[in-house]
């Protein structure tokens, strides 16, 4: 069978002493820094040059300038880095009419990444419960490895980071050789899932209707959080006191997201693990969020995040993750006849009876049969090489935008 290489990224989290965490934290300044400076040179050479030109100004210009000794101290490679991104942001902007936002000390992105280039970036085993991290001016920095490294593998980059709890963690980018995933054909086992704010999700089979109890993280930490938010409200800002309080409320925020994704992945792993295929809608979450002031359920649920590791999920095992178009009148069309009920509208209505064939239906449980079945002609169409359908990079089969048909 064919090998093919693919990126995988390990997470693990390191405990830098003092001066190394104080070192790290002069490297989110300076790529802070070097990030305004890049993207200040390139919005003045866009207004003169017009388009997406700009000058090719580089960290070294700036290392010359004597005031600039300050970036010397830290990664090169980490303001290299910065430079790509500033680049990549301003040709994607430009091209738009936009302009990338300034980056703010108070919202600082805490992370830096560094390339590996001989061997400056290295992991080193001491023994079983002992491992460090070669880190470019930073030197050995303790790692808790919780997993193993595959074999072969080629480290091509780290980034470290800092949490709003006050964590430092790794993700170390390897590039592995592993056998081609063969592309699931026949697809006999197809789950669906209809959204539920209540809920989460509710599925065709039954198997994985979630629970109101099981959820709602934020939900049920709100006043915890609340109490720490306070008490960092009546904190003087910058003060010791104030840099520990917001590592408490920052953890609380840290255990909200590990809860959630920690079910989430539990979830879509066993989703993906039992069936061929997997359909969901293609709801607009963020509309949701934004004009029916729902926004604390919506994010809290986590629906899109559970979208994004199901398909993943299924792709690593050759499986489509099915989106049915958002067009479809899932909960309006009676499952068994496929009778249009315009009645349903209103979501108020759990249950209704279609006037055609007399069925009884749940709203959400008929929402999942209709998509389930619409799943299914997807694939059987897609199957065929009907060219209105696509299979996205991320493994997910949907149909293709107005403007891309017109474009072939």
């Amino acid at each position: 069978m064919a090998q093919v290489r693919v990126i995988k990224c390990l997470q693990f989290r390191i405990y830098p002493d003092a001066a190394q965490q104080v070192l790290i934290w002069k490297t989110f300044g300076c790529c802070r820094w070097m990030w305004n400076h890049l993207l200040d040179e390139r919005i003045k050479s866009n207004k003169v040059l017009g388009g997406v030109k700009f000058k090719n100004t580089t960290p070294a210009h700036f290392k010359k300038i004597p005031e600039n000794g300050f970036l010397k101290e830290v990664d090169a490679l980490a303001l290299a880095n910065e430079q790509l991104n500033v680049n990549r942001a301003c040709s994607k902007c430009f091209a738009k009419g936009k302009t990338p936002k300034f980056r703010a000390k108070k919202k600082e992105r805490r992370s830096y990444t560094s390339n590996a280039v001989n061997n400056n970036i290295e992991l080193i085993h001491v023994r079983d419960s002992e491992n460090y991290l070669k880190l470019p001016k930073l030197g050995l920095v303790k790692i808790i490895l919780h997993r193993n490294i595959p074999d072969g593998a080629e480290l091509k980059h780290v980034t470290v980071k800092e949490t709003a709890s006050g964590k430092f963690f790794a993700a170390l980018t390897y590039e592995v050789m592993q056998e081609e995933v063969q592309q699931v054909t026949e697809f006999k086992d197809v789950e669906s899932f209809d959204y539920n704010m209540k809920d989460l999700v509710v599925s065709a089979s039954g198997r994985y209707d979630i629970q109101a109890e099981d959820i709602h993280w934020y939900r049920k930490m709100e006043q915890k959080l609340a109490k720490e938010e306070r008490r960092l409200s009546h904190m003087e800002y910058g003060s010791n006191h104030y840099c520990k309080q917001r590592h408490r409320v920052g953890a609380i925020h840290e255990k909200i997201a590990n809860r959630r994704n920690d079910f989430l992945h539990k979830l879509s792993r066993d989703v993906a693990d039992e069936f061929d295929a997997a359909a969901v809608e293609d709801i607009n979450l963020h509309g949701m969020a934004q004009t029916l002031k729902f926004g604390k359920s919506v994010h809290d649920n986590g629906f899109g995040r559970f979208r994004v590791f199901l398909a993943y999920k299924l792709k690593a095992q050759g499986k489509v993750l099915v989106k049915v178009s958002r067009n479809f009148p899932s909960s309006q069309r009676c499952s068994v006849c496929h009778h249009i009920n315009p009645k349903v509208k209103d979501l108020s209505v759990r249950e209704w009876e279609c006037p055609s064939c007399g069925t009884l239906h749940n709203r959400d449980k008929n929402a999942c049969a209709n998509l389930k079945q619409e799943a299914i002609i997807y694939l059987n169409r897609w199957a065929n090489g009907d060219s209105t359908l696509t299979l996205t990079p991320e493994g997910v089969l949907s149909v293709k935008k107005p403007h891309l048909l017109k474009g072939e």
